[in-house]
């Protein structure tokens, strides 16, 4: 009975990964300035994890597709109020009051899987992202060479190394973060 039951243990754990590798196999990850969009690689098929979405709702979409976060943290002291994290690789997805509120990607193992809709992502260089949308400039930015991808609302922003035509992109993020300016 005790060997019976040890072989279906690990039947339920072996079972539990490749649910995350099936889904991101299937499933890409585009950085939007309305939050994420999750789209089907075989049929297109987009849809949006909105800001303002729970924040249980949220860590889990990103769970099914990413697999399981690596970290959680809060921070007290964000301009914005007091911010919680979620961290899925080079991936943070930032909470107020419970609610997804903005997302960041940082340069780090995992960035790769993250993408605009537009194809920019980490590691774009900035000739190459201006070829395919509105690149805008953040002048005076304390945070360094800052910018957005298009104008107006729900913009994606992001940050590069350094300047030129062949920097490129160090960070990318959209909704509400805890940077101070």
């Amino acid at each position: 009975m005790r060997r019976l039951t040890t072989l279906v243990l690990i039947g339920v754990l072996a079972a539990c990964k490749p649910a995350a590798d099936t889904a991101a196999a299937t499933t890409a990850v585009g950085l939007d300035g309305e939050g994420l969009r999750f789209i089907d690689k075989a049929t297109g098929k987009a849809s949006l994890l909105a800001f303002g979405t729970p924040r249980a709702q949220a860590e889990e979409a990103l769970a099914r597709v990413m697999g399981t976060l690596d970290d959680r943290s809060t921070n007290e002291e964000c301009g914005a109020g007091t911010m919680e994290f979620t961290r899925f690789d080079a991936m943070t997805l930032n909470f107020q009051q419970n609610k997804f509120v903005g997302w960041f990607l940082g340069n780090e193992p995992g960035a790769d899987h993250y993408a605009t809709m537009s194809g920019v992502a980490i590691g774009t260089t900035r000739a190459k992202a201006g070829e395919s949308v509105k690149l805008v400039a953040i002048e005076d930015s304390t945070l360094g060479e800052e910018f957005s991808l298009g104008e107006g609302e729900n913009v994606v922003g992001g940050m590069f190394a350094a300047p030129g035509d062949a920097a490129k992109i160090d960070a990318l993020f959209a909704g509400t973060n805890c940077f101070f300016r």
